[in-house]
Formats: structure tokens, C-alpha cells, sequence
């Protein structure tokens, strides 16, 4: 049977795709299955969620984004707030709010 790599794309057999893991950076804050060449590339730091998490399940129904500090709010449909941390994505930093591009 054949997956997709969700880190490089490439269609692999299922002996060939064996691990999983997240990968946040790409929108994977949960894991996900990724051919075992590039489970070795991905480092403990690419893992570290842009999200936190306050409840399992999100229909996001109202969102918003502040990229001057890097944040993003969604609030769902259950009426759950959550706060992202996207500087990693929008290229700034949290702590001085300042843009680097």
C-alpha cells in the first residue's frame, strides 16, 4: 500500500514509511506519516507545537491574526479560544514584536 510523505511528498510503500511525527512548521501539530529518510531530518526543535491546545476538538468558526507579534487567534464553534504562536511562520519574534522581514 502506498502514503504520501507529509514532509517531502513522496509516495512511499508502507515498509518504506514505517514512522510518523509531527511537524508543526507545516501545519502537523498532531503526527503524521513521514518516509523514514526524512523522519531522521526532522529535529526535536521542529516539533515544538505552534499551538496550545485547550480542548480536542476545534471547528474554527472566527479567526484573526496579528503578524506584527506572531499570533493567531481561532475561536471555534464549541466557543473554545485558542492562541498560536506563529512567529516561527510569519518571521518575527514574540518577545520584541518586531518583524525581521
Amino acid at each position: 500500500m502506498q502514503h504520501h510523505c507529509r514532509k517531502c511528498g513522496k509516495a512511499v510503500c508502507g515498509k518504506c514509511s514505517s514512522k510518523s511525527t509531527s511537524f508543526p512548521i507545516m501545519g502537523f501539530e498532531f503526527p503524521v506519516r513521514v518516509c523514514d529518510l526524512c523522519f531522521d531530518t526532522v529535529k526535536e526543535e521542529d516539533r515544538t507545537p505552534l499551538a496550545t491546545f485547550h480542548e480536542g476538538k476545534h471547528n474554527i468558526a472566527h479567526m484573526d491574526m496579528d503578524p506584527s507579534r506572531g499570533l493567531m487567534v481561532t475561536c471555534g464553534s464549541d466557543r473554545i479560544v485558542k492562541i498560536w504562536d506563529v512567529t516561527q511562520v510569519v518571521g518575527c519574534s514574540l518577545a520584541t514584536g518586531f518583524s525581521s522581514r
